[in-house]
């Protein structure tokens, strides 16, 4: 085999090209790992924002959760009930010491063998 400058020029013209390739190509991988790595950080900032908005959803959840037990219709009756009793009782018992307020002279006689001060 015979190396005539046709075959020469030919393989150093398939080497520049092989080089350029592989240069064009090295630099596209590169580009794609740059591109990689910023869309990687932005999932990340995104599952972030995520598990924030999760975490206030079920937040908010619970404190509706509270409220609706709180103002549930059979539980403030139940309440208005118990407190209308406290009433009535606080009432009858105001009356019942109005009435031993109105008995009682306010004097203090002494007992028998006993010295009061």
């Amino acid at each position: 085999m015979e190396l005539s400058a046709e075959m020469i020029v030919t393989v150093g013209g398939m080497t520049a090209s092989i080089v350029t390739s592989f240069a064009v190509v090295k630099s596209k991988v590169s580009q794609l790992e740059d591109d990689i790595k910023e869309a990687s950080k932005r999932i990340n900032a995104l599952d972030a924002r995520l598990d924030r908005n999760d975490t206030a959803t079920d937040l908010v959840s619970q404190r509706l959760s509270v409220i609706s037990g709180m103002l549930d219709p059979e539980k403030r009756e139940r309440l208005h009930r118990s407190l209308e009793r406290l009433q009535v009782q606080t009432e009858t018992l105001r009356r019942d010491v109005d009435t031993l307020q109105k008995m009682h002279s306010g004097r203090h006689l002494p007992v028998d063998g006993l010295k009061h001060d």
